[in-house]
């Protein structure tokens, strides 16, 4: 024998049972918190590209740094080769008092004067050219220490902004997660209108033949494969004609009315009146309809509260 509560009691039950559903995150606040997370992560996805970018510039930087440090070593390293055949030669020649005899003993005083001027133009400019690549060289090396530190700077900012990144992508994955409880949390149960693969994309207003709107979503899967129920309800209006084709309406427990069209038939006992539960087999996914001759597909649509058509894809999305 059953117990009954008290009377007293009644009231408190529910109020307790209204006070848990006004504590629920409403539909609407549950979608702008995704917005919300979808922007911040958009804007740190742009910073971390931005920094990331600023990062390798600093490294092209330093490589082209390093590059020309080089070839000043090597301009150095050929000149002073050069000054040491030079000297090598005057050596082999009897030595410095012989090599000046040599530039003394010139035909004529042009001749003397062009050979002293241009070895002091040689001699000068090598000295020049090895004291600026000198000079230039450690320039150099205070920029590589300037950009080694600038690059550290950077690389910090990058993995600070990654780990942004990140931590955002977590909060829009679990907010998404509430999002989809939101949404389904009207319906004792739900699933998607076809078992089985199956794909479909958001082409609610899209244009139609006649000047027609898209009102619902195409789920589209194989030929044949079994269309079920989305929720617990009652299956109603079950007839063929028109646009549609095959079709029927399942009106859920909460009141709201799904319709189901193109099939290429219903499963056996599904009649007028029938009561099914969510995931049981209606009917067969076909082309009916004026999708003769195209692909097979369930279109699908959300009536709340049996009143005119809304935008199922999200309600879908949320129960992939």
């Amino acid at each position: 024998m059953k117990r009954k509560l008290p009377c007293f009691a009644r009231p408190a039950i529910a109020i307790l049972v209204v006070g848990s559903l006004l504590l629920m995150p409403a539909p609407k606040a549950q979608g702008a918190a995704v917005d919300d997370l979808q922007k911040q992560l958009d804007n740190a996805a742009a910073e971390y590209g931005r920094l990331e970018t600023q990062l390798a510039q600093t490294d092209a930087r330093r490589r082209k740094l390093e590059t020309d440090l080089k070839e000043a070593d090597q301009v150095i390293a050929q000149k002073a080769a050069l000054m040491q055949v030079r000297a090598g030669d005057i050596y082999k020649k009897g030595g410095v008092s012989s090599y000046l005899s040599d530039l003394l003993l010139a035909p004529n005083p042009n001749i003397f004067f062009k050979r002293l001027y241009y070895m002091e133009i040689l001699g000068k400019g090598d000295t020049e050219l090895i004291d600026g690549l000198r000079v230039t060289q450690s320039r150099a090396d205070e920029m590589m220490a300037d950009l080694a530190e600038t690059r550290a700077a950077q690389a910090r900012l990058v993995e600070q902004q990654r780990d942004k990144k990140v931590e955002l992508e977590a909060k829009l994955r679990g907010a998404r997660s509430a999002a989809k409880v939101s949404k389904i949390r009207a319906f004792s149960a739900f699933t998607l209108p076809i078992g089985g693969p199956q794909g479909f994309a958001n082409t609610w207003g899209a244009p139609r033949s006649g000047g027609r709107r898209h009102k619902g979503t195409d789920v589209m899967a194989a030929c044949g494969a079994p269309v079920v129920a989305v929720t617990d309800g009652v299956i109603t209006n079950l007839h063929a004609g028109g646009n549609a084709g095959i079709m029927a309406y399942l009106r859920a427990n909460n009141g709201d009315v799904f319709f189901y069209a193109h099939l290429k038939g219903y499963a056996p006992g599904i009649t007028n009146g029938t009561r099914v539960t969510v995931g049981q087999k209606i009917g067969i996914n076909g082309n009916t309809g004026n999708a003769r001759g195209g692909p097979c597909h369930v279109h699908f649509e959300w009536h709340k509260g049996g009143g005119g058509p809304v935008n199922p894809y999200p309600l879908l999305n949320s129960a992939r």
